[in-house]
């Protein structure tokens, strides 16, 4: 089961609901719950939002971004400016995000929880389960990046990624979360002296697709 689908199920138990329940209110069948539950049948933007509304939780909870399903007690349709740092791969490591003058307004209340939080694009499709190539992925330097959390990381120095990362016995293993078989984990161990150096960005907490995605 992926983490999105780990995420709708654990919301709608929370609700009492049945798959077919849920069906029922999203207009689909009880089987496309079931694969979406199970990881079979991707998501595009339109129905994940869908479930979140129906849920009642946030997409940054069924991305696996966030831990808390609750919605925002205050939505503010203002935005603030907020920096695009650059271009991060979802693949094999590249280099390190570059400046770049451009920026993506963003709802105020995100910025206040995240005030030095900034977005980067993603390049490839190693995370495209969760973000498709051209999305933007906010990233705050401060959250604390936990075992399972989705992050942006620097491997050997110069090299920037982004994967769900795994704290394990000492070694941090990788994740992608691709429908392409052909990315597989990778598990570093500080310990080995020929291992790159694996440092930490920041935590990702939120995303936004390009325009016109749909899965």
């Amino acid at each position: 089961m992926s983490v999105i689908g780990t995420r709708i199920a654990a919301a709608r138990n929370a609700k009492g609901w049945s798959q077919k329940d849920l069906a029922d209110r999203m207009s689909v069948s009880q089987p496309t719950i079931q694969r979406y539950e199970s990881g079979k049948r991707d998501l595009d933007t339109e129905k994940l939002v869908s479930l979140s509304s129906v849920l009642g939780v946030t997409v940054s909870y069924l991305l696996g971004l966030d831990s808390n399903p609750s919605f925002v007690s205050v939505v503010s349709s203002d935005t603030v400016p907020v920096p695009v740092l650059g271009r991060i791969a979802a693949g094999t490591p590249r280099a390190a995000f570059s400046q770049s003058d451009d920026y993506h307004d963003t709802q105020r209340g995100l910025v206040a929880s995240h005030p030095n939080a900034f977005w980067l694009v993603v390049a490839g499709n190693s995370m495209n389960r969760l973000f498709p190539e051209g999305a933007l992925v906010l990233v705050d330097p401060d959250a604390e990046v936990r075992s399972g959390d989705v992050a942006a990381i620097f491997v050997n120095g110069d090299d920037a990624t982004i994967k769900r990362v795994y704290f394990e016995d000492g070694t941090v293993r990788l994740h992608p979360e691709s429908w392409d078989p052909e990315y597989r984990d990778r598990t570093i161990d500080p310990s080995d002296p020929d291992a790159p150096a694996v440092r930490v960005i920041g935590r990702a907490v939120s995303y936004t697709a390009p325009d016109g995605w749909r899965g």
